[in-house]
């Protein structure tokens, strides 16, 4: 299986929140080799500022959350492979780039957006949670 995960869905594995413990799962079978994980070169700066803005996370957290994040094997993707793309999208959803940016690299990979923005759940059609996805392995 393909997925493209966006930061919404990678904080649960460092916040508790509904469905953080299916994303601990998904991350396991990432891990394990069962998912194949792809993210935009921006993920990473997406998770922090995500992570700087959560309750209760010290700065060495927001680091070693996102140290962690870059050292499970995610397939990193540069702008320039979905900038076309994502400005399409953009326009044609009314989204914005950023989120964009992952809905292309999804669509060019033909692969599902594992998401918890619910702009994003309602306007792309390959777009699903970890419990959704989870049932598919």
């Amino acid at each position: 299986m393909r997925v493209v995960i966006d930061s919404s869905a990678a904080a649960k594995w460092y916040l508790t929140e509904d469905e953080s413990e299916e994303m601990k799962l998904l991350r396991g079978e990432i891990l394990a080799g069962r998912v194949e994980a792809h993210v935009p070169s921006l993920f990473f700066v997406e998770l922090a500022n995500l992570l700087r803005y959560a309750r209760g996370l010290s700065s060495d957290d927001v680091i070693n959350g996102v140290r962690a994040a870059m050292s499970i094997g995610l397939v990193v993707h540069n702008f320039d492979e979905v900038l076309d793309k994502a400005v399409e999208i953009a326009f044609r959803n009314n989204l914005t780039i950023y989120d964009s940016v992952y809905a292309a690299l999804a669509e060019i990979l033909d692969a599902t957006l594992l998401t918890y923005d619910e702009k994003l759940l309602e306007n792309i059609k390959k777009s699903a949670r970890a419990k959704d996805l989870l049932k598919q392995i």
